[in-house]
């Protein structure tokens, strides 16, 4: 699928309402067409021109790391062949060069996954956490957005899923490195006449023997000539005679080894961790945000469609209608509908007795189960005039007024309630209907 799919361009446009004042439009019919508000604000450089660019530098810096990686293989086994003029390479140095820092770093990788597999870290490691440093200068150099260049760190690199971004990216960047000194092995052997021995002073002739027979297990299942005991101890540094088949046999060794126990691991691996990276963003929850904006396209698409019920609550809809503060008592109708008790600390009111549901929006857990959960029957939140809304409290309202649309804002009040007026600029710059709730003494 192309980018951008319509899951990155909701993830985006859900942090852009989250944390700017960017709104898709209130008139589209459908969540595709909205989501269109992307590609024309603003009109310099598009949000999602932007969220563009910034997924092209991301991989041009994997390609870079990957190119990088390319060299660094080139590079490294020149020096190990380095046979002067006796023409003798060390089989075992050469392993240790090309595959023991291999070896080492799989091995630590396979521990840390082990350990941290069932727990969710947001650490990006160092590898990652240097391609998004990279990310951030170059787009701050391209004057993008810094909140679009969040949005994409945060759709890039979700928490549940950057262990498999990582080791998909080191896998991929060792599997490089092992590819080109695997090439460059071939083309030196192919160049270059070397004899392979090997010495030790604290193991014994029968260590090196069952070394080399238990690497030349799996190179054996696909025919390869390899080193018999023969060879093995006809390659020791102190005996100079090395017939032609020997060196073969050895170069087939080396080869081989390279290949199946470096290159081909890391090759599987990339893909193994690449696939569990995009399952996991596949199966990725959406966020509380992004249930808000697919809630509010289709409710608009069922209220295109569908004629709403005409009597059931028209007077306390036509009651709450009103820019100015309503002093008038609620309709009864209103009394049994749903209600929400926002940031109430007071026993539930007697009046909602016959309520058909009463919720609490407390906490924050609350309040963002009640933002998922949006319907389009009418719902009253009652709100306490002896509090003053902060800026957490015009947060929760601007994205409770685009989820529910039939919301009415209850202002509950007595004489000594100081904020009635803060609570009533609050419902009119959400474009809420509200009305006002004295208390009796």
């Amino acid at each position: 699928m192309t980018f951008p799919t319509p899951s990155a361009k909701l993830a985006l446009a859900a942090w852009l309402e989250t944390h700017t004042n960017f709104r898709l439009s209130a008139h589209a019919n459908d969540l595709p067409s909205a989501l269109k508000e992307l590609d024309t604000s603003p009109k310099s450089i598009s949000y999602l021109a932007q969220f563009t660019m910034l997924k092209r530098y991301f991989n041009r810096a994997i390609l870079g790391l990957l190119v990088v990686s390319l060299f660094l293989g080139f590079m490294a086994v020149p020096p190990a062949f380095a046979t002067g003029q006796s023409n003798q390479v060390n089989i075992f140095w050469l392993f240790i060069i090309l595959l023991g820092f291999h070896a080492l770093n799989f091995v630590v990788w396979f521990v840390t996954m082990t350990a941290t597999m069932k727990q969710h870290t947001e650490s990006k490691g160092i590898l990652l956490s240097l391609l998004i440093f990279l990310n951030r200068k170059i787009s701050k150099h391209s004057h993008i957005n810094t909140d679009v260049s969040s949005a994409y760190i945060h759709w890039q690199c979700p928490a549940h899923s950057n262990k498999w971004l990582i080791s998909s990216i080191s896998h991929g960047a060792w599997g490089c490195y092992l590819l080109a000194g695997w090439v460059m092995t071939l083309l030196l052997l192919l160049t270059n006449q070397v004899n392979f021995v090997w010495e030790t002073t604290l193991l014994s002739d029968d260590a090196f023997i069952q070394l080399t027979q238990t690497l030349s297990i799996i190179p054996q299942w696909f025919g390869i000539s390899l080193p018999n005991q023969l060879d093995i101890l006809a390659s020791r540094v102190d005996l100079m005679s090395q017939t032609a088949a020997t060196r073969q046999h050895w170069a087939n060794f080396l080869l081989a080894s390279i290949f199946i126990y470096g290159v081909l691991p890391r090759l599987i691996f990339t893909f193994i961790c690449l696939a569990m990276y995009h399952f996991k963003r596949a199966t990725q929850p959406l966020s509380t945000q992004e249930k808000i904006i697919q809630n509010r396209y289709r409710q608009q698409e069922s209220q295109s469609r569908n004629i709403l019920d005409a009597d059931h609550h028209k007077n306390s809809a036509s009651a709450m209608n009103t820019n100015g503060t309503n002093n008038e008592p609620l309709a009864d109708s209103a009394l049994s509908q749903h209600w929400a008790l926002f940031e109430w600390s007071h026993a539930k009111p007697d009046y909602l007795s016959s309520a058909r549901s009463v919720s609490l929006l407390n906490s924050r857990e609350e309040q963002d189960s009640f933002l998922a959960s949006s319907s389009d029957e009418p719902i009253y939140i009652l709100v306490n005039a002896e509090q003053s809304p902060d800026r957490g409290t015009r947060r929760f309202f601007s994205r409770v007024s685009m989820a529910y649309p039939s919301l009415f804002m209850v202002i509950s009040s007595d004489d000594n309630a100081r904020f009635v007026e803060d609570w009533q600029r609050l419902a009119r710059e959400t474009r809420l209907h509200f009305t006002q709730l004295k208390q009796k003494d």
